[in-house]
């Protein structure tokens, strides 16, 4: 079995810093942790769910974590397995709990795709999941 480089071990311990961060609401942290010119894609295209679609830089990178705290209210949010490789990372893992607009439950599994930059400030990510869960949760 192949051992996990020291690159890819310091790409880990950053995405893991980065969700401690987020459990405790440390905006600041989170967003020092972040390029100028980071991507975020969201779940689904825009509209689908109210976090959808594409983010731009830093002020996109906020308006998607403000957009999804509105949203979503997680009452178990389980980081299952991280996978890396050179500047990626992958999250695997699990999240239930109620849409904030309606009260109503939901359940996903998710992936989550981190890329870093050389500077080791987050570059890009990705969210996978199936949206179905989430859409009828927030449906009126």
């Amino acid at each position: 079995m192949a051992r996990i480089g020291q690159v890819e071990e310091e790409n880990v311990s950053k995405v893991k810093r980065l969700y401690d961060s987020f459990k405790r609401r440390e905006v600041d942290s989170i967003m020092a942790m972040f390029a100028d010119n980071a991507i975020m894609h969201g779940p689904a295209p825009s509209g689908v769910v109210p976090w959808g679609g594409t983010y731009n830089g830093r002020s996109g990178v906020a308006q998607f974590f403000k957009t999804l705290g509105e949203s979503l209210e997680p009452q178990q949010f389980d980081l299952n397995d991280f996978i890396a490789q050179d500047n990626k990372v992958v999250v695997l893992g699990y999240q239930k709990g109620r849409a904030k607009p309606t009260g109503r439950p939901y359940e996903i599994e998710f992936v989550h795709v981190w890329t870093i930059h050389d500077d080791g400030k987050f570059i890009e990510f990705r969210v996978y999941n199936d949206t179905a869960s989430l859409v009828e949760a927030l449906r009126p």
